[in-house]
């Protein structure tokens, strides 16, 4: 989904993953009122019109409500079948547990909540309050045919493809912090669904796949696909270079990139793990905690960034081993840099 608010001046404190998706949550919770029955009923004909218009699907225009939201609904039914076939990873399980759920679910984490959003755009869900409880309700008009859409042969083969793209994806997000999704976008459509380059049905596809499985943002060339932990995308958003040699894209990175931790980060990694099991409070967990640094350090965090952040999780001093893992890991990350990015991404393409 797109992003809406920037880091601001907030200090590295402030950019923690879990202090990014805390402002997320917030962001995402705040314009909510009480849920409807679905993303387009029981609406004024202004806010039908202006929910139409925020979508992602082409619906021509009526001029009475009756009839907009009968068309809207012919739209939404003619297009079901591929629009199901390209959902999110997150998208596709809360569908699941609509359909299971007589059309209504809970919202608890980050990804539900994202991923409920993005089904609305797609106007199949409301997302708001019922009863003091963030929810989604599908549109229950949309049940059966999304149940058909999703037992289809067809379904189950582009779904593989689909997690196989998104595995290489979300692995080159970790390598290099951002990507333009110029060249993701072809992959989707080569790789899953077998398109075309001029299937203009097929690159609608692949454009609502990746707002919907990815943080994006608006840049100068288009749109940027951005790690979730890169609080400050602005080194990559206001120009592009191309290093002298492309760097070397093997395989053990890529794997580690879909891991989410690199080969060279792993002893770091484990290293501090080691010696923070008794030194952290009994709340914090430690996995966690190595990886909030070592994100904080891809972005360029200064040394005494990681430090700051790691203190209040202390329930001892920072004895000397911890501060020289601590120096080790901020040393041995390797970086998230605007170079490497349209380079990465032609590598992985081809």
């Amino acid at each position: 989904m797109f992003r809406t608010q920037g880091t601001g001046n907030t200090d590295w404190s402030g950019r923690t993953l879990s202090a990014l998706r805390a402002r997320r949550w917030e962001e995402r919770v705040a314009p909510l009122c009480e849920v409807r029955n679905g993303a387009l009923l029981g609406l004024s004909p202004q806010e039908l019109r202006s929910r139409i218009e925020g979508g992602w699907q082409a619906i021509p225009r009526k001029t009475a409500r009756a009839q907009q939201q009968q068309e809207a609904l012919r739209v939404l039914l003619e297009a079901l079948p591929r629009q199901v076939d390209c959902l999110s990873i997150p998208e596709h399980s809360l569908l699941e547990r609509l359909l299971i759920q007589c059309g209504c679910a809970e919202l608890e984490e980050l990804e539900e909540l994202e991923a409920a959003w993005a089904l609305r755009h797609r106007l199949w869900v409301d997302v708001g309050y019922l009863q003091g409880r963030v929810v989604a309700r599908l549109d229950s008009r949309l049940a059966q045919p999304l149940r058909e859409a999703m037992d289809r042969p067809a379904h189950n083969a582009v779904r593989m493809r689909l997690f196989s793209v998104h595995a290489t994806l979300s692995g080159l997000l970790y390598i290099a912090g951002a990507l333009d999704d110029g060249a993701p976008q072809r992959l989707f459509m080569e790789q899953v669904l077998q398109a075309d380059p001029q299937d203009e049905e097929a690159s609608h596809l692949a454009r609502q796949y990746l707002w919907a499985a990815y943080d994006c943002l608006d840049y100068p060339q288009g749109v940027l696909l951005v790690h979730p932990a890169l609080a400050d995308p602005s080194h990559f958003v206001c120009g592009w270079s191309l290093p002298p040699e492309a760097p070397i894209l093997d395989a053990a990175m890529l794997l580690g990139g879909m891991e989410g931790v690199l080969p060279v980060e792993k002893p770091l990694d484990a290293a501090l793990t080691s010696l923070l099991k008794n030194a952290l409070r009994p709340s914090e967990d430690v996995a966690l905690c190595v990886q909030e640094l070592r994100l904080l350090a891809k972005q360029g965090a200064p040394l005494e960034a990681l430090h700051h952040v790691l203190a209040p999780n202390l329930c001892v001093l920072e004895t000397p081993g911890i501060r020289h893992a601590v120096r080790a890991l901020w040393q041995g990350v390797p970086r998230w840099e605007a170079c490497s990015v349209p380079t990465t991404v032609h590598q992985a393409v081809q």
